[in-house]
């Protein structure tokens, strides 16, 4: 092994190994920059909602799609808001849908023969489309943007609809899979409002709903007098109540935005094995961030929460068995649910 000038063979070793390492530390270096960071890959959901906005003609279109129910009073409501800013050209450059669940053509026709919207409606008898964007509650407006994709899911974005359609007007490139959607969701502090949160009862008696609360938590479901899936969950309470029961969790009813003679005359023949609360206000909803009805809410003893969303009822005791330490399958409740509302 030769060796420089005044050097030793180790030293020439030595600075291989450094000049080696240097230059495989720039390759690896190169190699990062080349790749890149991962895209996001579009998902099967998402590739389908493209699908069917192509397929409709929507595309390089900004559109509002509001997915209601023809006996849904708040899905009426956002009909006619959405026929009002279209006859009124209010907000440049959106587009209207309206995508109607009901399973009964006969309503359907003379509804909308009555209602006369100027824009288009999609028969939806069989939810088939509400699936496939995600539009599982009821009323549900979700905002298209000119490349096909989702950017907003949720109750009718009023205060901001503006500044969406505006922001979506002036994105000139796909924004890609992985874009976030509009408005994110508001955390809440359940401790705080159970126990801030007083409402009556049928029979006029005022309590928190932490009063409600037993030692092994609470179940709270939020519904109306309108909706029909809440009046499934309604339904179906007794059996999931008295299974919680047991295990000293109990349940209420938490009734939202309807007239107290509505709210009385409702459940006065209802055999509904829980409390019944009422707010005939939207206080309790906007504070709870209640964007849909059926909502469920179930919050363990210290009142932290351990599930909230759609009332299926074998996610809600999944979620029960899990905070009570109880085995999978103890619970058991006979009764489904419903995933819209």
């Amino acid at each position: 092994m030769k060796t420089h000038p005044g050097g030793s063979a180790v030293q020439v070793r030595t600075d291989r190994i450094f000049l080696l390492g240097l230059l495989a530390g720039v390759l690896a270096l190169a190699g990062c920059r080349d790749a890149g960071p991962a895209k996001p890959q579009e998902s099967a959901a998402q590739a389908q909602q493209r699908q069917v906005i192509q397929e409709r003609g929507l595309s390089g279109q900004i559109t509002l799609i509001e997915f209601g129910l023809t006996d849904c009073k708040l899905s009426g409501e956002g009909l006619d808001e959405m026929m009002f800013l279209h006859r009124e050209k209010a907000i440049s450059g959106l587009n209207f849908v309206r995508v109607e669940g009901t399973a009964d053509k006969q309503a359907f026709e003379a509804y909308y023969s009555q209602k006369k919207p100027d824009f288009p409606v999609w028969h939806d008898p069989d939810h088939a489309l509400a699936k496939t964007f995600d539009a599982t509650m009821i009323p549900c407006f979700v905002l298209v943007d000119k490349f096909g994709r989702v950017r907003y899911r949720g109750k009718y974005p009023e205060a901001k609809l503006v500044e969406y359609v505006e922001t979506l007007q002036a994105e000139t490139a796909d924004p890609g899979p992985g874009v976030a959607l509009f408005g994110g969701i508001t955390s809440v502090d359940v401790p705080k409002l159970l126990a801030e949160t007083k409402l009556p009862d049928l029979s006029g008696v005022s309590r928190s709903l932490k009063d409600c609360q037993g030692a092994g938590g609470l179940l709270v479901v939020f519904v109306d007098t309108s909706c029909p899936f809440a009046g499934q969950a309604v339904g179906e309470v007794p059996v999931v109540a008295s299974k919680l029961a047991a295990h000293k969790v109990p349940t209420i009813l938490v009734n939202l935005g309807d007239a107290e003679q509505a709210v009385k005359k409702y459940y006065q023949d209802k055999a509904v094995g829980a409390p019944v609360l009422y707010d005939a206000t939207k206080d309790t909803q906007l504070t709870w961030g209640v964007d849909s009805v059926p909502t469920v809410l179930l919050v363990d003893s210290a009142g932290q929460v351990a599930y909230r969303g759609k009332a299926v009822w074998a996610d809600v005791a999944s979620a029960a068995e899990k905070t009570l330490g109880l085995r999978a399958g103890t619970l058991g409740f006979s009764v489904k649910g419903t995933s819209f509302g």
